[in-house]
């Protein structure tokens, strides 16, 4: 209930001479094509314009095969998320009006035969180009291809189209990270993309390997790397095409559609939350009194499909860019949105868990040594020592060299604080019509933490560890159990170390005496 899963409306038929909001009209009969259709955020546009459009075109979603299943089984396979029930429910039909067309982004023309590429310069109005890689360790190699010839290669083919309307690209906030105040305007790069596309092409990877720090200069990640070079592409194979570039801060859990809480991933904030609440993550390296920046995955979603429409109306010559962030009108710090998770998500826990809550960022890279140290290296050894006596399976210690890497590369932004200009988002939410705000709800200024808080540890526990509302009885005795055991070694090492301190005292006093 508190997900909103049983408030599910019955289907309506709506006639074709029924008229909608601007929206609604902008898109009527428009066809969509979606890159990235399958992932994130992807999904929750696909769900969207599937749910609140009724008289939308088709969605064409460029999908590849990928680990043995083809684009079909995918597709299948997607549709078969909890995301999908309310979808379901109130538009049963949805289905004939999703086409998925076989390509790869990061090959050369998409990779799409040419019956599809006609189909597509033929049929398209809208696109929205969101498939990325996100992966923050991703080789150079890699993050080009997706992010930077990907970008290209859609361009092109938008080139071609003959009733394109408006066209998106997906950015991140963070794109420019290199700058303290990132404004709704593009960014240089010290190596223009055709240049990386050329080192790219002329060297191995061990070359290209060595390469890459010099390269990615004063960004953290080749991730954040590649998205600036994909926004350079915009700006100089863009121009001409009714485009724009729309940059969301951290995507999170969903606020309030199609349910609340929803996510399929452990990115970010949510990965400290899921390693914090099963009991796994103890420590991690960071400032808790820095503002973050994130934005639920259905509003950035809503704010996206807005975009589209408001660039199609755009009339100045530049290339509009939408800053979608939360601090500017609605901040948060590390220490108010964990702290907010845990008073929500303490009733929650989760059947998974091998430990109770115990959690703090610590700013000191050497106390968070000493603390990765002591609460999450040396148990893991020991505990998995223990797993392989008893006949166990060692674990722990994979999975703290890997929140290590992960707390090392998500650090750069636990510490650093950035401003946004968001005027074009701004005036993009203003022009929109009250039946449309409240169809396509964006506004951070009046997103409530609190509210979102209430349902994303359960929007976790449910959506991402599969845990179901049904094993909450034996989750919360086992969380008690853990509570009690958790009391006892904090007991028993505050003991220790009165002891400690005692033989200490005893010891100076019998040098000094």
């Amino acid at each position: 209930e508190i997900l909103g899963e049983k408030s599910f409306k019955e289907p309506v038929e709506i006639s074709e001479d029924v008229e909608g909001t601007e929206l609604q009209e902008f898109y009527r009969k428009a066809n969509v094509l979606i890159t990235g259709g399958t992932g994130f955020m992807g999904k929750v546009v696909t769900e969207k314009l599937l749910r609140s459009v009724p008289h939308i075109g088709n969605l064409y979603l460029i999908i590849r095969p990928k680990k043995g299943k083809g684009i079909n089984d995918r597709l299948d396979e997607m549709f078969e998320d909890r995301l999908f029930r309310r979808l379901k429910k109130e538009n049963p039909n949805f289905r004939s009006k999703v086409i998925p067309i076989e390509g790869d982004c990061s090959c050369v023309g998409i990779a799409l035969n040419s019956g599809d590429r006609e189909t597509l310069l033929d049929k398209v109005n809208v696109v929205i180009h969101g498939a990325a890689t996100v992966r923050f360790d991703e080789k150079l190699r890699s993050a080009v291809a997706i992010n930077v010839i990907g970008t290209r290669e859609v361009i092109l083919l938008a080139k071609e189209m003959k009733h394109l309307k408006s066209y998106i690209h997906v950015s991140t906030a963070f794109a420019n990270c290199n700058h303290l105040h990132i404004e709704e305007r593009f960014y240089t790069t010290p190596t223009r993309y055709q240049e990386i596309l050329q080192l790219v092409k002329t060297k191995d990877d061990d070359e290209l390997e060595q390469l890459t720090p010099s390269l990615i200069a004063d960004w953290p990640n080749t991730y954040t790397f590649t998205k600036a070079l994909g926004e350079n592409v915009v700006a100089s194979e863009g121009q001409g095409l009714p485009i724009g570039v729309f940059r969301p801060a951290v995507v999170i859990s969903s606020y309030k559609e199609p349910v609340r809480g929803w996510i399929d991933n452990v990115y970010g904030p949510t990965g400290l939350l899921v390693g914090a609440g099963t009991g796994v993550l103890h420590t991690y390296l960071g400032d808790s009194n820095v503002v973050t920046d994130m934005v639920p995955v259905d509003m950035a979603a809503n704010a996206l499909i807005v975009s589209a429409w408001k660039t199609a109306n755009h009339k100045e010559g530049k290339i509009p860019i939408y800053n979608y962030v939360s601090s500017a009108e609605n901040p948060i710090c590390w220490a108010d949105f964990i702290k907010k998770n845990q008073k929500y998500g303490i009733n929650w826990p989760t059947v998974h868990a091998i430990w109770y809550y115990s959690f703090m960022a610590i700013k000191n890279p050497v106390l968070y040594f000493l603390a990765n140290l002591f609460f999450h290296t040396l148990p893991g050894y020991l505990l998995d020592a223990l797993a392989t006596i008893t006949g166990g399976t060692p674990r722990l210690t994979k999975i703290y060299k890997k929140l290590d890497k992960f707390s090392s590369t998500m650090s750069y932004f636990a510490e650093n604080v950035w401003t946004f200009d968001n005027d074009k988002t701004q005036e993009m939410w203003n022009c929109l019509s009250p039946e449309d705000q409240e169809l396509f709800f964006f506004d951070m200024k009046t997103m409530d933490w609190d509210y979102h808080s209430q349902s994303n540890c359960l929007g976790l526990r449910v959506y991402l560890l599969k845990d179901d509302v049904n094993t909450l009885p034996q989750a919360r005795k086992k969380w008690y159990k853990l509570y009690l055991a958790h009391c006892a070694l904090k007991l028993v090492v505050s003991l220790l170390l009165l002891k400690l301190l005692w033989m200490f005292i005893k010891l100076l006093v019998s040098i000094f005496l």
